[in-house]
């Protein structure tokens, strides 16, 4: 034989392997147990509370069942999602103009309106932050004596005769105007 090969034989009888085919008994340990009982005590409360809940939704919808035979009840539609989220901005739209301060912007305009002004319509552009003012001037040097004052208020801002007209069909000759003027809005 060649010394390599005998070596090879050597190494593998060497190496032998030792199977056991007989099987240990396995002991339960403790913390097993009590997790296995944790978890089936846990399984049985969901189990007891599905059919609490199950019970009590046959109940509810038999109950409504009754009322709508009677009268008395009227199943809800289906929500529109797109309705539903219409209806939201318009509620937020309004909630957010509520919070504005109205009673400084109105106290701004008529605190510089003198005898020689009157008013006749202010519309907020609450989006725009926009205020727009009509009214009627004695005449035109009162009304770019009542811009001057608005501009020098600290609600508004950036104030601009839009439109003007002379009425001289009246015997006073009043000064017709609408303004435009930046409202600072501050919550």
């Amino acid at each position: 034989m060649h010394p390599m090969q005998l070596r090879l034989g050597l190494d593998m009888a060497l190496n032998a392997l030792a199977l056991d085919f007989k099987q240990t008994p396995r002991h339960w340990s403790v913390l097993g147990l009590l997790l296995l009982l944790i978890g089936g005590a846990v399984l049985a409360y969901v189990a007891n509370t599905e059919r609490s809940l199950t019970g009590q939704i046959e109940l509810a919808e038999a109950r409504m069942a009754v009322l709508a035979k009677r009268g008395k009840f009227k199943p809800m539609q289906p929500i529109d999602a797109q309705e539903l989220q219409q209806d939201i901005r318009q509620a937020n739209d309004i909630l957010q103009q509520l919070a504005l301060p109205w009673d400084s912007l109105f106290k701004a305009v008529e605190a510089n309106s003198e005898k020689e002004i009157a008013l006749l319509s202010i519309q907020p552009d609450v989006n725009k932050h926009l205020v727009r003012i009509g009214g009627e001037a004695k005449n035109f040097d009162a009304l770019l004596a009542y811009i001057t004052r608005l501009e020098q208020s600290h609600i508004l801002n950036h104030v601009y005769l839009v439109s003007h007209e002379v009425r001289t069909q009246d015997a006073e000759k009043p000064v017709r105007f609408a303004l435009l003027a930046n409202w600072s809005v501050q919550p």
